[in-house]
């Protein structure tokens, strides 16, 4: 089994084998040094549902306490609004336990900085180093603990405020949502009532224990179109365990490719606010021409939330996100929000007044093979080879080999 590491992504592993409290320790009496070298002092804290989370939460909690920082236990939260709430809050960083779209017997720390945003590679670098070092030394003065697991409406109550809540209230949308027994339980419900919804809820416990493989591809969202069908509802929406991805299930009850989910996202907000869009290099066309339609340029960041939102805030970009179901609309939240995807994507489907099967009918699209497969040797001579097969095409190095042809057909090979 190889072992996990820390990368701009955060930390991950099977909990009690390469994740364990002593690890968790570790990486928190790390952050609180890169936190205490800013000047910080006050960390939040969430988790999602996974039934390790608590245990984690409380090793972490004592770990930056005992350096002095102030701690505040937020309970069950979906990243993004862990990431809205520094910001909006005024706190010097966080950390976030979830393992994301992996299954529930690994968990993980996903750290951010006093921006709102994920530790990029150079806060990573810098962490390792006080990782290895493991010369921490307790504060005289030892930090407060406290919970207050009502912060996360504030997040609601945001997104509310950047779109147009009549005419989505004036639709009555019928909506199944699946947030997996994880973090999108709590507030997600509360959004899509007050957008005006009739929400159906599947796999709405929020134990952890999830009904299905938790990553949000199709051949695991068969429940949510049973559902859409049955419930004669207009769309379905379904979340990873820590809420940041989102996936679509249209009124037939198809579960819609997600590298739709940030197309329609990008449409919604170009047709309200033309803008530049970042996307990362792994990322389908469709979003890129739909940017085109608007006169509008289109920019290619490595894959990785952090390098997507960097490129954004370089670029002043007006949406961005991957193809994997992560939409980023930095007008209310610089990172990947299923939330704040939710929402804009109601909102297109209430001015455009047409279905969703309609509105993924009318995208550009393209066939796109995703896959992965094991490899030991040397990709330097793997990228050499293919560059020699393909002298015509364009080529970026920025992350693994991306190849574009002059037909807008594309190859990006990548560890």
């Amino acid at each position: 089994m190889s072992s996990p590491k820390l990368t701009v992504s955060g930390y991950r592993g099977i909990w009690g084998e390469t994740l364990t409290v002593d690890i968790a320790h570790d990486l928190a009496h790390a952050f609180a040094s890169f936190v205490i070298t800013r000047g910080g002092k006050r960390i939040l804290l969430g988790r999602d549902a996974r039934q390790s989370g608590p245990t984690i939460v409380d090793a972490v909690a004592a770990a930056l306490s005992a350096r002095g920082l102030d701690v505040v236990i937020g309970g069950l939260l979906p990243t993004p609004t862990v990431l809205f709430l520094v910001r909006d809050q005024g706190f010097d960083g966080a950390i976030i336990v979830t393992a994301s779209h992996n299954p529930t017997e690994y968990n993980g720390l996903k750290l951010v900085t006093s921006r709102g945003m994920f530790t990029n590679e150079a806060d990573v670098s810098e962490i390792k180093n006080y990782l290895e070092e493991q010369n921490y030394k307790h504060s005289e003065n030892i930090g407060t603990i406290e919970t207050n697991e009502a912060l996360g409406k504030k997040h609601v109550e945001h997104i509310l405020k950047h779109v147009d809540v009549e005419t989505i209230q004036s639709k009555k949308f019928k909506v199944v949502l699946d947030p997996i027994n994880s973090a999108g339980c709590m507030l997600t419900p509360i959004l899509l009532e007050k957008l005006g919804c009739e929400v159906t809820i599947i796999n709405g416990t929020p134990d952890g224990n999830f009904a299905h493989m938790p990553e949000p591809l199709a051949v695991n969202l068969t429940t949510l179109g049973d559902t859409v069908r049955t419930a004669n509802a207009d769309i379905g929406f379904a979340q990873d365990p820590d809420a940041d991805r989102l996936v679509l299930a249209d009124e037939t009850g198809s579960i819609v490719f997600e590298e739709y989910t940030l197309a329609l996202a990008v449409q919604s907000v170009l047709a309200k606010t033309p803008g530049d869009v970042v996307i990362n290099l792994s990322t389908s066309k469709t979003s890129e021409m739909i940017a085109e339609k608007y006169g509008k340029k289109t920019f290619r960041s490595k894959v990785g939330e952090s390098n997507v939102v960097e490129e954004i805030i370089k670029r002043n970009a007006v949406i961005g996100g991957e193809g994997s179901g992560g939409v980023i609309y930095p007008t209310i939240n610089p990172c990947r929000d299923s939330l704040t995807g939710i929402a804009i994507i109601l909102e297109l489907l209430a001015k455009e007044n047409k279905s969703l099967s309609t509105l993924v009918a009318e995208l550009p699209h393209f066939e796109m093979v995703k896959d992965k497969f094991p490899f030991t040797g040397d990709l330097s001579v793997v990228y050499e080879k293919i560059k020699i097969r393909f002298p015509d095409a364009v080529q970026d190095t920025q992350d693994g080999l991306r190849l574009d042809f002059e037909d807008t057909s594309w190859i990006n090979i990548r560890p």
